[in-house]
């Protein structure tokens, strides 16, 4: 498992486009370059969004453990596995430390 910190930041990917039908409660991750594609549950989503909208790591789990209403370290282990699965995918990258991409 790749550590990360709090004070980290992440964005997506270039060739990765975001998709949800709230309705349906459906929700994906799409790799325009290869045509790979994931089903994600509401949770994988909801970070993917925190993540475009530039939040930090910090940021996002304050706002994770309210918004799902579950236990600190619970969520601090669920989150830490989500993001460690979709740098491992190719689905988000480290937002480098002068803010470039």
């Amino acid at each position: 498992m790749l550590e990360i910190k709090q004070n980290d930041s992440f964005i997506l990917a270039e060739n990765i486009f975001l998709q949800k039908i709230t309705e349906l409660e459906k929700y994906w991750v799409f790799n325009i370059d290869t045509g790979e594609h994931y089903t994600l549950n509401e949770t994988s989503y909801w970070i993917l969004e925190q993540i475009a909208e530039n939040l930090s790591a910090k940021n996002i789990l304050k706002h994770f453990v309210g918004y799902f209403d579950v236990d600190e370290n619970q969520s601090k282990d669920d989150f830490l596995e989500i993001v460690n699965g979709f740098l491992t995918e190719g689905i988000i990258k480290r937002r480098e430390k002068d803010g470039k991409r």
